[in-house]
């Protein structure tokens, strides 16, 4: 059958001389793998639909069940334009986007997740600053909605103990903050501008929620993106 539903491109790679697939979070059925055919062609202009974090709209193919489906049409829901031009944009967008690519299943739906990253791809084009402070926040959201929403209290997990998320000087008021806030609320900018983060609330809080991904995530030990955006930070 042919459906359509937006859809964020997670990755892409090669299949065959002429044809690409598409690894896509979409936010009716999950995630995806969509054959893109022709798409290698010099002259076609499907290949730039398909680059990671790109936001989409598209009409495909669906078996259900399947492992792959076919593309029938696509167009830009948003373009993220200043991600061309702007490395820190582009590094934060990509992280966040294989973050989702591994820790989400094929076909588990999360239209709150989906809503989630689009609204923090949205952050990262349009804002000029606070970009760590989303990224901790989209960290955080994701572990809730995935059902692992931490406890700041709770350090003790079988076989490990969480880093303490006291050890900043203001890294627990900045964690409660991010856990409960709501990046779509209107004050969501002005109350990011009143967090302090110091260098030792920074190392503190980034390993905190790194220890919890990586307990429920194995796949999280290396984010080859991640250590793309620590260097470009560094």
């Amino acid at each position: 059958m042919i459906v359509q539903t937006p859809a964020i491109i997670l990755k892409r790679f090669p299949f065959g001389d002429t044809s690409l697939i598409a690894h896509c979070f979409t936010r009716n059925y999950g995630k995806v793998s969509i054959m893109v055919r022709g798409a290698q062609r010099k002259k076609s202009p499907r290949s730039a639909y398909f680059q990671p974090a790109n936001y989409l709209e598209v009409l495909m193919y669906y078996k259900p069940m399947r492992d792959l489906h076919t593309l029938s049409k696509v167009s830009f829901i948003k373009s993220w334009i200043h991600f061309q031009d702007d490395l820190k944009r582009l590094s934060y967008a990509l992280v966040t986007v294989e973050l989702v690519d591994k820790t989400i299943a094929d076909y588990d739906t999360h239209e709150d997740l989906f809503d989630e990253l689009v609204a923090t791809l949205s952050f990262f084009h349009r804002e000029e600053k606070y970009f760590n402070l989303c990224f901790w926040y989209f960290e955080l959201r994701l572990l809730k909605l995935l059902g692992f929403q931490p406890h700041l209290p709770d350090r003790e997990f079988p076989g490990m103990v969480l880093p303490d998320p006291n050890g900043g000087p203001n890294s627990r008021n900045i964690l409660e903050f991010l856990i409960h806030a709501n990046i779509n609320n209107p004050s969501f900018i002005e109350e990011l501008s009143k967090q302090s983060v110091t260098p030792k609330d920074r190392h503190v809080i980034g390993n905190y929620i790194t220890a919890n991904l990586e307990y429920h995530f194995d796949s999280c030990r290396h984010l080859k993106s991640l250590k793309i955006l620590k260097q470009l930070l560094s």
